[in-house]
């Protein structure tokens, strides 16, 4: 099936969004899962993360395409104010989390990623056939209906893309390698998607025995289910805290996402 958009040409789409469609970093933008991310870890506790509050100093040469840069960094809400241009620089503070690379090198991610929760969804329309593709539109305008945002800060955790980063603060390194090859985290996913099914597929049964008799067109109603994937989230979330604490606590190398993955629901 093809659902590229995923609900975001809906009337219906924001605050509920389905679908990773903002890469950057922009204040107050329910859809910028960075943004999400980087609030839940500037608040969190729990997570020895390192240098979560600080402001960076920062101080460019005040070229054109600098200049033009923190401009837009300011109108993504990165910047705690520009100061002055002083001496060819100019100063300016930037909030933790606001960019990949500060306070280190990181990535906001989706625990329950985009592409799982799609085919997840996929799968279960199946059994809608012929119907299927019904099946799948009304599951997402349901779930957009009930403001369901797979960016926001219960399905979002900040993690570092450097070992010794992962070491320091207990968590997984987020991709697992490096090259192109790297950019995914298919054992992690894996069991996440067992999870998301597990648990949504009995809620849908009843929806696609009706799509797929034909029945109620133009009126199926899919069943509430926002909560139960942010249960998923949040349960996924502790566990992925505690299982890559112990792992470092017990020693072991290369801590990631794919490494502690298959025990996440055990």
């Amino acid at each position: 099936m093809a659902h590229e958009d995923l609900g975001v040409k809906s009337e219906k789409h924001v605050p509920g969004c389905v679908t990773r469609h903002i890469a950057t970093y922009i204040e107050g933008n329910t859809c910028s899962h960075r943004w999400q991310a980087a609030k839940k870890a500037r608040a969190e506790t729990r997570i020895n993360y390192v240098r979560p509050n600080e402001m960076a100093q920062l101080r460019w040469n005040a070229t054109q395409d600098n200049l033009a840069k923190i401009a837009r960094y300011k109108s993504e809400g990165k910047t705690g104010g520009v100061k002055r241009t002083y001496g060819g620089k100019q100063s300016f503070t930037l909030k933790p989390f606001s960019t990949m690379w500060w306070p280190w090198p990181n990535n906001a991610h989706h625990i329950i990623p985009r592409s799982t929760l799609a085919g997840t969804l996929e799968q279960i329309a199946k059994a809608a056939e012929p119907n299927e593709n019904r099946m799948f539109e009304v599951m997402v305008q349901g779930l957009l209906g009930e403001e369901y945002n797979l960016n926001d800060e219960p399905n979002m955790i900040m993690l570092p893309l450097q070992d010794p980063d992962a070491v320091a603060m207990a968590l997984p390194r987020h991709l697992d390698g490096s090259g192109a090859g790297a950019m995914n985290h298919p054992d992690y996913s894996l069991a996440v998607e067992g999870e998301v099914k597990t648990k949504l597929e009995p809620k849908y049964q009843s929806l696609a025995s009706a799509i797929k008799a034909n029945k109620h067109q133009g009126d199926d109603k899919a069943p509430a289910c926002r909560k139960t994937l942010e249960g998923i989230s949040n349960r996924t979330y502790d566990a992925i805290i505690s299982k890559a604490a112990a792992a470092h606590a017990a020693g072991q190398a290369d801590v990631t996402l794919d490494s502690i993955g298959p025990s996440l629901y055990q």
